[in-house]
C-alpha cells in the first residue's frame, strides 16, 4: 500500500439520518483507503473522495514488489503442473473466485452486489510503502515471492467491503510452502503497520489466527483495520487449492460489528475452494 495530504472542502449542513448504527464521521475515509489498498495501487489520496468504481484504473499509480520491481503480475502468464495433477494457470484461475451465491453466503451484508475485476491491481506494495515490522509483510500481501499469476476482485458498498485475491503458485509443494509460510507469519504478527506515501498509513492489529488442516486447508483470522482516525473490524482467511493460495478480507464500517462471521467466512472458502477444483478435471 509523501506528499502532505489537503484537509477536505467544508461540506454543507447534512440532512438527519437515522442514529443506529453509529458510524465514526471518518468511515468514507477509512473506505477509500481500504479499497486503494485492495487495488494493490497507490491511489491519489482524496479521503473526502467517493471509493473508485469497480476496475476502474487509478491515476498515477505505481506499484511493485519491491522499489526495484516495475513489472505487472501478467494474467497471461501460465503456471503448468510439474507432476501429472491439474493445476490453476492464468486461465482457470477465475473459478476460485466467489460467486454471487458464495458471496451473499459468506457475508450476507454484500447480498445482491458482485466481485468486480480490480483492473490495475499488482501484487506487493507500493512504490514507497512499507510494512513494520518488515517479517509481517506477507500478512499484507500473502506471499513472500510473486506469483506466477495475480488476480483480485473487489465488491463494496457504505457497509462493507470485500476483497478477494487470487495467488497461482508454480505448484502444489510450493503454495502448501507459501501457506506454512503465511501461517508462521500471522501467528507472529498480531499486530503491525503500513506506511503509505500520502497518508497517516494504517495498522493493524489482530487476533491469534485459526488454522484447519482439511481437505482445503485454511487460516482465519479476526482483526481491526485503523487509519485515518478510523477503525474496520475485519475477517480474513486465507485458503490453499492446489497450486493456488486465495484470501479473503471482509471489511467493515461499523467498528461494533463484524462484517461477517468468521465460520460461515471460513466454511464458504472451503467449499469455494473445491468448486474450483473438482472443475480442474
Amino acid at each position: 500500500m509523501t506528499e502532505p495530504a489537503r484537509p477536505p472542502a467544508a461540506a454543507a449542513d447534512p440532512a438527519p439520518v437515522a442514529t443506529p448504527p453509529r458510524r465514526d464521521r471518518a468511515w468514507p475515509w477509512l473506505l477509500t483507503l481500504v479499497l486503494a489498498l485492495a487495488a494493490g495501487v497507490l491511489l491519489a489520496w482524496r479521503p473526502w473522495a467517493p471509493a473508485p468504481a469497480p476496475g476502474a484504473a487509478a491515476p498515477d499509480a505505481t506499484a511493485s514488489a519491491s522499489p526495484t520491481s516495475t513489472g505487472q503480475a501478467s494474467p497471461t502468464a501460465t503456471s503448468g503442473p510439474t507432476s501429472g495433477a491439474a493445476a490453476f494457470d492464468a486461465d482457470s484461475a477465475p473459478a476460485l473466485f466467489l460467486t454471487d451465491a458464495e458471496l451473499a453466503e459468506a457475508v450476507p451484508m454484500a447480498a445482491g452486489q458482485s466481485l468486480a475485476d480490480a483492473a490495475e491491481a499488482q501484487w506487493g506494495l507500493p512504490e514507497r510503502s512499507a510494512v513494520d515490522p518488515a517479517a509481517c509483510t506477507p500478512a499484507v500481501t500473502t506471499t513472500e515471492r510473486e506469483p506466477d499469476v495475480f488476480l483480485r476482485r473487489f465488491a463494496s458498498d457504505d457497509a462493507v467491503t470485500v476483497i478477494q485475491s487470487v495467488l497461482v503458485l508454480p505448484d502444489a509443494a510450493a503454495a502448501q510452502a507459501a501457506f506454512d509460510a503465511l501461517v508462521g507469519t500471522l501467528e507472529d504478527c498480531d499486530a503491525y503497520q503500513q506506511t503509505n506515501p500520502g497518508t497517516d498509513g494504517s495498522a493493524w492489529t489482530a487476533d491469534p489466527p485459526t488454522t484447519d488442516r482439511g481437505d482445503v486447508p485454511t487460516v482465519l483470522r479476526t482483526l481491526t483495520l485503523s487509519a485515518e482516525g478510523a477503525t474496520s473490524p475485519e475477517v480474513e482467511v486465507t485458503a490453499l487449492a492446489g497450486n493456488a493460495l486465495v484470501t479473503t478480507t471482509a471489511s467493515g464500517v461499523d467498528p461494533e460489528a463484524e462484517p461477517a462471521d468468521p465460520a460461515t467466512l471460513a466454511g464458504v472458502a472451503r467449499s469455494s475452494a473445491e468448486r474450483a477444483l473438482a472443475g480442474l478435471g
